[in-house]
């Protein structure tokens, strides 16, 4: 290595401060004379910036640095001296200082390649000069990032001053690129132009896409670029680019577009009125099925055999989940010491058009088996089903008894109404309250009896849902899909339901809960069919669904209807035209072009919120010390997002995210995407917690990046729901505050800032492996009026839990697919090792025998099993997502792997939550631990710095 060369190694002025192996700094004075002003130094400021992936604007302040850049004026000569620390330059004439200046920075590499591929990033408002991800701004992602820029100055404008504060813009916008295209000075044809010219007042001015031209006076403008050069994104809590969100997040309020309300007598009255019209009840067993809890049942027996003496026998049954309740209630109590195993015979459900599932009715028995284990001794084990299409009935329970007869112990015929589902293609066939007149052990008449529930989804489904859907007939390109339709529909129902914790697991009975799923998805279900009619495909966005269930024991049922009007006026398009400087360079005001109309915004810092919404968010970001937190981006409903980065810190001003990856491996980690599936979010803060007592040196071998709660919005919403019912699964809180699924909606522009984190992320730190935290119902998912089932819009069934976390793997299906199944195949294999003999692995094995019992084994297609050692891990795209959002569908040149995690957390609490709190962290362990095992090799090609992508794991 010459002694020239050496200036950019570790033996010259570029530093490991923290000694992992990374360059972190730049140790080096530059005693600049007063009057001398050669413009290639701002060429080698820019490879001295280029060089590093840390940076402190110290370059004309002495503090001690390795080398020091002096200037010697010769009559002869320009030439330069490396020796003991001291950059000498001698120079005939600043042009020829210029010129070795930029030999010096770029001599030894040719500039005019062309054969690369280049990533430029650009300049079309104002606040893109500092984006969140650096210099530049740029709708997709890449590892590589060239800088293509010229710096101009007008001759008159020239100071030393000024060629300071240049120094310092070229090297930070070096800092976040990966390759220079060519000098910065003296050439024409960059990307992106920057020029300094005369002008009254200093102003920042954005002439048209990527030519910026910072105009002032010759004292004044030295001022606003030193301001310019050393602010920091508005993320960050600086103030560069924060004079847009003002008017991004300036919301106005949804009108009311539509208010109802329902009432009703309720299915008691209409019981009692069944019954006053029946004229043979003498000696008559009577069957009652009724939708109300077990007292108020047990009370309307007693009043009807007072009523009526002449009944031989009256049962009030539930007509929710009736066969579970009719065993709970009935059979039980048959069940003596010398019963040793029950086999329950069930009619498979065979009706045309109809969305129930042939096993529909094991579908309401369970958890049957389970809940016996608890009341007998009779082992949940020994309780088997067999599915029937030619048994009369729907059940017929057997007990085996010791000496191996069968002895029947009960049969049971379960009263069910028919309705359309709001497809309009599809019958359901929901069980509902009747009077039945038995003789003899024959149904000689039946009155079929709608329940409250019923009585209220029709009215919702055939009146108010109509009636909205001609409301939002004239909609905008986008909306239904982008954008919705409505804002929010508000429901609140007061009926008397039953709600009955099970001594089982996380179960329960809650025929409200259904009700709640009922309103919520089949909502979604009608509005996607309105869009298959309108425009050929289904409007998935059509807005916020909030159903507030109140249990009201023995109380009339009543409804309220409130739906909120979407304004689709209010999306914005905001470029900043022109920034103003005070007359001592501090920023003053910008000019934004909003839809047409300028707007002036003084410009103030963002200050980061001093609240949380989230408990344990808003703890740990009060508490924490060691990781730095950005918030690149609101929510809808302005809750400030943050982004926890976790790397080993340079102690520098400025870092370059995208240079760190480069020099180091990225794992990028998103927890409380859907906001109801809550242990996502405490188990990510307690991982970066230990991560560095984990495993040694982490922060010197990778980073790692974190959403702690991507979807704010859904969590205010949930809480409110959690406030009644702490207990329920709360699916009407999975998606944004107007129902969006705003994963599909990210790079592209939006008002929904939430889908805008995860592209900043992408873009700022272009990881390596994209790991996204999510949940699955802890209980049973009951639909009564969309075939019971889990909604008909999911290809497979989430009727119950298949595991306590399972895994789903993304792969390309073109790009570096071989690549992509071999990491996720390491993967699978380390999260399974890292599972294996635990106690998740127990659990999961337990879960993985409930789902075979009561769905695979009838329809594995609709239960599918994809099974690794102590895990279920998911590939199939019927499982996987494929939309063009996700990370590695978008980008399979240079991700490496993309990962969901489901651990059964909608909703719980106690040690259940500890559980799956921490099923994710040891899953998310066991993908760092892959990652960290993983060897980068960096490759250097003049001045393009970049390593093998994707990673191979």
């Amino acid at each position: 290595m010459s002694q020239i060369s050496a200036l950019w190694s570790l033996e010259g002025m570029l530093v490991d401060k923290n000694r992992d192996g990374v360059v972190d700094g730049i140790s080096l004075f530059i005693d600049l004379p007063e009057g001398l002003m050669p413009e290639g130094l701002i060429d080698f400021c820019a490879r001295a910036g280029f060089e590093t992936t840390a940076l402190s604007f110290t370059f004309f302040e002495e503090v001690g640095q390795k080398v020091t850049m002096s200037f010697e004026y010769s009559e002869e000569t320009t030439t330069a001296t490396f020796l003991d620390g001291k950059l000498l330059l001698t120079y005939k004439n600043e042009q020829e200082l210029s010129s070795l200046l930029r030999e010096l920075a770029f001599g030894e590499f040719d500039l005019t390649d062309k054969k690369n591929e280049h990533f430029y990033t650009d300049v079309e408002s104002i606040s893109d000069i500092w984006s969140f991800s650096g210099f530049g701004q740029h709708t997709e992602a890449s590892p590589t990032r060239t800088l293509s820029l010229q710096i101009t100055v007008e001759e008159q404008m020239m100071t030393t001053l000024l060629l300071k504060e240049l120094c310092h813009f070229a090297a930070r916008t070096a800092l976040h690129s990966t390759e220079i295209q060519h000098a910065l000075t003296g050439q024409d044809g960059a990307h992106i132009q920057f020029t300094v010219a005369s002008g009254e007042q200093s102003v920042l001015t954005l002439e048209e896409k990527n030519r910026i031209r910072l105009a002032g006076t010759k004292t004044d403008v030295p001022n606003a670029l030193r301001t310019l050069a050393e602010s920091n994104h508005w993320s960050e809590g600086g103030a560069f680019g924060h004079w847009e969100q003002h008017v991004i997040d300036d919301k106005p309020q949804s009108p009311l577009l539509i208010e109802e309300s329902w009432s009703d007598e309720g299915e008691i009255e209409r019981v009692i009125r069944a019954m006053q019209s029946l004229t043979n009840l003498e000696h008559a067993d009577v069957e009652v099925y009724l939708s109300e809890p077990r007292e108020i049942r047990e009370q309307l027996a007693a009043q009807l055999k007072s009523d009526y003496p002449a009944m031989n026998s009256i049962r009030v049954r539930s007509s929710f989940k009736t066969g579970f309740h009719w065993i709970q209630e009935e059979l039980i109590s048959e069940l003596t010491e010398d019963i040793r195993e029950l086999v329950i015979e069930v009619q498979k459900e065979e009706r045309a058009q109809a969305l129930e599932l042939p096993i529909r009715w094991i579908q309401e028995i369970y958890p049957i088996d389970r809940y016996i284990e608890e009341i007998t001794a009779i082992r949940a084990d020994d309780v088997t089903f067999t599915l029937n299409s030619e048994l009369e009935g729907t059940y017929a329970v057997y007990g085996m008894l010791q000496n191996n007869v069968k002895k029947l112990l009960g049969k049971l015929q379960v009263p069910v109404s028919k309705m359309n589902y709001v497809d309009g293609e599809h019958v359901v066939y929901p069980s509902t309250s009747a009077v039945r007149i038995i003789r003899h052990g024959e149904v000689i008449e039946e009155q079929i009896i709608e329940t409250d529930r019923a009585q209220f989804y029709r009215y919702y489904t055939e009146e108010i849902l109509p009636k909205l859907r001609k409301s939002v007939e004239l909609y905008n390109e986008g909306q239904g899909h982008v954008r919705p339709l409505f804002d929010r529909i508000e429901l609140d129902v007061w009926m008397s339901e039953e709600e009955q914790k099970l001594p089982v697991d996380e179960e329960r009975i809650s025929s409200l809960e259904a009700l709640h799923e009922d309103l919520y998805f089949n909502t979604l279900d009608y509005f996607a069919q309105m869009g298959i009619e309108v425009e050929g495909k289904p409007f998935n966005a059509p807005g916020g669904v909030h159903p507030y269930m109140h249990v009201r024991i023995g109380e009339k049922p009543e409804a309220r209807i409130r739906i909120y009007q979407w304004d689709d006026k209010h999306t914005v398009d905001v470029t900043t035209s022109s920034v103003t400087f005070t007359a001592d360079g501090a920023f003053d005001q910008a000019s934004m072009n909003v839809d047409n109309k300028v707007i002036c915004k003084r410009i103030e810092r963002f200050n980061f919120p001093t609240k949380h919404i989230h408990e344990e968010v808003n703890m740990w970001l009060k508490e924490q010390k060691s990781y730095m937190v950005v918030y690149p981006a609101h929510s809808y409903n302005g809750h400030a997002i943050p982004v926890i980065e976790c790397y080993e810190p340079t102690g520098e001003v400025f870092e370059s995210t995208l240079k760190m990856t480069l020099m180091k491996k990225t794992i990028f980690i998103e927890a409380g995407h859907h906001a109801n599936e809550i242990s996502s979010i405490p188990a990510i803060l307690e991982l970066v917690d230990n991560l560095d007592l984990q495993f040694k040196d982490l922060y010197k071998e990778m980073n790692v990046v974190v959403i702690p709660l991507a979807n704010p919005d859904g969590y205010e919403l949930v809480k409110e729901l959690m406030y009644e019912h702490p207990e329920w699964k709360h699916h009407a809180a999975r998606y944004n505050a107007v129902g969006l699924e705003f994963a599909h909606i990210r790079f592209q522009k939006t008002m929904f800032g939430e889908a805008n984190v995860y592209p900043e992320i992408m873009r700022k730190w272009a990881p390596d492996i994209i790991v996204d935290d999510h949940g699955i119902p802890a209980h049973e998912w009951v639909q009564p009026f969309a075939g019971y089932n889990s909604p008909p819009r999911f290809p497979v069934s989430y009727f119950l839990p298949s595991a306590k976390i399972y895994g789903i793997g993304r792969t390309s299906p073109e790009v570096n697919h071989l690549l992509h199944q071999r990491n996720l195949d390491k993967i699978v294999s380390n999260v399974s090792g890292f599972i294996k003999d635990t106690k998740i692995a127990m659990e999961n094995d337990y879960w993985q025998q409930r789902f075979i019992k009561y769905g695979n084994q009838w329809l594995p297609e609709i239960f599918p099993i994809e099974e690794a050692e102590g895990i279920h891990f998911y590939t199939e795209t019927t499982v996987t997502p494929t939309y063009k959002s996700v990370g590695i569908m978008r980008y399979p040149e240079w991700v490496a792997a993309d990962i969901i995690s489901e651990a059964a957390d909608e909703i719980v609490n106690g040690e259940a939550l500890l559980d799956c709190i921490n099923a994710h962290k040891v899953f998310d362990l066991a993908i760092i631990d892959t990652l960290f095992q993983a060897q980068v090799q960096i490759e250097r090609a003049g001045l393009r710095m970049s390593r093998q992508r994707p990673i191979q794991l």
